[in-house]
């Protein structure tokens, strides 16, 4: 049901028949990737240095960079980088997402909406759904930009290893078909992170305490959904 009333609001702005929210879009930019983005980029960064000192380590074993290179720059790319950026929008964008839904209903102002004539998802929903996706695409990015360039300098300066060698095994490592898988998993775990915070924040109840029990589920669900998603993901015939 949210995403038709989602659909239906796009629709209506593409004709002319709706405003969209700027105001509460650029706040659910914030929210979901600006907000996000310097613990992001420290996180990406730690872990392309942890991947990176293993990799040296791994290296001084067995003396096969490319061997050692291929995996960690498949593991980074599709699978720890959305992860990331997956909790931290789950954390952020779909904990305030929940909070505000739960807020409208706890304090009675969802009637006061439907007075209006506004569908209390559409008001909500329907800004921050554009925002997280976008964000999600552009953290994605952003985060596995990070996360490569400091596991090449730490292999750099640590194991020696020349960028002729890091720039095949990325070229080996990822496909068009893993690219697109992961810009895509952001992509759809940040629809499932909004369906899940409208849906705890739509049920919270009159009681102010159901505002934080909203944020709590919401947290635990969206992690929950982002693992299984990715697991689904890991079990496909294409993978």
């Amino acid at each position: 049901m949210t995403l038709k009333l989602c659909a239906q609001l796009y629709l209506a702005i593409l004709i002319g028949r709706a405003q969209f929210d700027l105001p509460a879009f650029a706040a659910a930019l914030r929210q979901a990737g600006l907000s996000v983005l310097p613990a992001l980029s420290l996180v990406a960064a730690a872990v392309g240095i942890i991947l990176g000192q293993q990799a040296a380590q791994t290296l001084g074993w067995v003396n096969l960079p490319e061997l050692v290179l291929v995996p960690i720059i498949y593991a980074v790319v599709v699978e720890l980088t959305p992860l990331l950026v997956g909790v931290l929008v789950a954390g952020r964008a779909g904990v305030a997402l929940a909070t505000r839904q739960a807020s409208l209903v706890s304090s009675g102002q969802i009637d006061g909406l439907l007075v209006s004539g506004l569908n209390p998802i559409q008001f909500t929903t329907g800004a921050v759904l554009p925002a997280m996706l976008a964000m999600s695409f552009a953290l994605t990015v952003w985060g596995s930009l990070v996360a490569l360039g400091a596991a090449l300098l730490w292999l750099a300066v640590v194991a020696d290893v020349p960028l002729y060698l890091f720039q095949e095994a990325l070229r080996q490592a990822l496909d068009p078909l893993d690219l697109l898988e992961a810009l895509s998993k952001p992509l759809l775990f940040a629809v499932v992170i909004a369906l899940i915070a409208t849906a705890n924040g739509s049920a919270a109840g009159r009681d102010a305490s159901g505002v934080g029990q909203a944020a709590t589920d919401t947290m635990i669900a969206a992690v929950t959904a982002i693992l299984l998603i990715d697991l689904a993901f890991v079990l496909a015939p294409w993978s």
